[in-house]
């Protein structure tokens, strides 16, 4: 029985291991532009759905870069972020890095959630200061200022490397 156990609990182990890859590139039909996109990770709190989730990607094209994070969180409210409402990055140094949305968002309420959940996309601009920052640094905690005031997410040590294994993935292509 023992041995049934441990190979369900391994088999489980390998097919929740997520490595870092990249989606397809995708290709603008029009201009013939590329968009190079890491997949989604989670940074924050995987198991306390509905509690407080965070998961983010490194997405590049022409011109840009941008960090997208998907927020859920047991709340029965709407809430939103506007275009150039910043989100903090605090590393563990104690250095900040403010980002700026790129659009406006809201969130929205899954229907089929029990207890109630909010989930929202947010797309936020980086430079290539804020590039250089998030390769050297690690960071701690990742607070974005919503309608409903702040959202703080701790960030562990092991999802600490997340964001700069993205970003090296996608420098190298």
């Amino acid at each position: 029985m023992k041995r049934y156990i441990l190979v369900a609990f391994f088999s489980s182990v390998v097919c929740s291991a997520k490595a870092q890859k990249l989606e397809k590139p995708k290709r603008d039909k029009i201009t013939g532009a590329i968009t190079l996109s890491a997949k989604e990770q989670v940074l924050a709190n995987p198991f306390t759905l509905p509690g407080h989730y965070l998961a983010g990607n490194i997405v590049r094209g022409t011109g840009y870069w941008a960090i997208y994070f998907h927020l859920k969180d047991g709340l029965d409210i709407y809430y939103y972020v506007l275009k150039g409402d910043k989100a903090i990055i605090k590393f563990t140094d104690g250095k900040l890095l403010e980002i700026s949305a790129a659009s406006d968002e809201q969130s929205s309420i899954i229907p089929y959630a029990t207890p109630p959940v909010a989930e929202s996309f947010l797309a936020f601009e980086l430079t290539d200061e804020d590039v250089t920052a998030l390769l050297n640094g690690k960071i701690s905690v990742i607070r974005i200022n919503t309608s409903q005031g702040p959202f703080d997410y701790d960030i562990k040590d092991s999802k600490s490397e997340i964001i700069k294994k993205q970003l090296e993935l996608i420098t190298k292509k």
